[in-house]
């Protein structure tokens, strides 16, 4: 088994959809698929089921899933220790599973002789871990985590997007309910459809159909606003800025959740990361919940 496909597997186990999964990873769709098939193929069974809304692990891809973890984790570990000339004490690694653009923007005229390298990673918290990433912002966490201090820094909620003349744009919220049947546009790998949402979406039987996914925000926004489909995106409700053509409701009832900055309580942090941390201890203070997440993105 090639290391590489183990990412390739865990991104497609988080995001359930071969195109998507394939942009993060910056491979072609059918790579992708053809190497998920040589790791069925070594274990002889299969990993996923398959259907027409895409990729969910059956219970032989959910056992395999933590050993997948574990190999991708013990993977970043030893590049790390063989290629210790690759760490750069002025450089930050971060990533984030949503948008901190005036964070890192506050910092860099702060603190203009350290970098930011901000990863685009297939599993954030893994790679945290493993300490290819120092600073990591996530709204969710698969498994324990006294070894990660885990600051609330931001909340947001989920946001139904639609076109103007949709037959609820008019309302002031709308309930999942009253979302079913609908096509859906998205996000590659926004954070509204992770596992976690996914549950409580099957709670009151709604079921997304996922009709195209694009990677940036204004993408999805021109799609909506075509009738290609209608979204739903993480932001905040209080403080969106319009869209010519978009309409952006909150749910009824609201579904929030809490972004965390984290970083490894077991190791110690480098001098920059630490500044970076630092920093942004003080710039949530200053700033208080901060919602930027919305605007940044478009």
């Amino acid at each position: 088994m090639e290391t590489k496909n183990i990412q390739e597997f865990l991104a497609l186990a988080k995001l359930g959809s071969s195109y998507a999964a394939a942009e993060k990873l910056f491979i072609s769709q059918s790579s992708l698929v053809r190497h998920i098939q040589s790791i069925e193929e070594e274990f002889g069974v299969p990993l996923f089921d398959r259907t027409r809304r895409g990729f969910s692990l059956n219970e032989n891809g959910k056992l395999f899933l933590p050993y997948a973890e574990k190999i991708a984790m013990l993977q970043s570990q030893c590049y790390q220790s063989l290629h210790p000339e690759e760490k750069d004490p002025d450089v930050i690694r971060i990533a984030s599973e949503g948008k901190i653009i005036d964070l890192m923007i506050a910092f860099k005229k702060e603190y203009p002789t350290y970098n930011i390298d901000y990863q685009k990673c297939s599993n954030i918290e893994i790679e945290l871990r493993s300490g290819q990433v120092e600073v990591a912002f996530l709204s969710t966490m698969t498994s324990s985590h006294e070894d990660l201090n885990a600051i609330p820094f931001y909340n947001e909620e989920v946001l139904a997007v639609l076109y103007e003349g949709h037959p609820l744009a008019d309302r002031e919220s709308v309930r999942l309910e009253d979302l079913r049947g609908e096509q859906f546009v998205a996000l590659c790998d926004d954070v509204v459809f992770d596992d976690t949402f996914l549950e409580r979406y099957r709670r009151v039987g709604f079921v997304r159909e996922i009709s195209a996914s694009v990677p940036v925000g204004t993408d999805l926004m021109r799609l909506v606003k075509e009738k290609i489909g209608i979204a739903l995106m993480h932001g905040n409700a209080d403080t969106t800025p319009e869209y010519p053509g978009v309409k952006v409701i909150p749910l009824e009832p609201r579904m929030q959740y809490e972004v965390c900055m984290c970083y490894r309580n077991d190791v110690p942090l480098t001098k920059a990361a630490e500044a970076f941390v630092n920093f942004a201890k003080r710039w949530h203070v200053r700033n208080g919940d901060i919602n930027l997440s919305f605007d940044a993105m478009i």
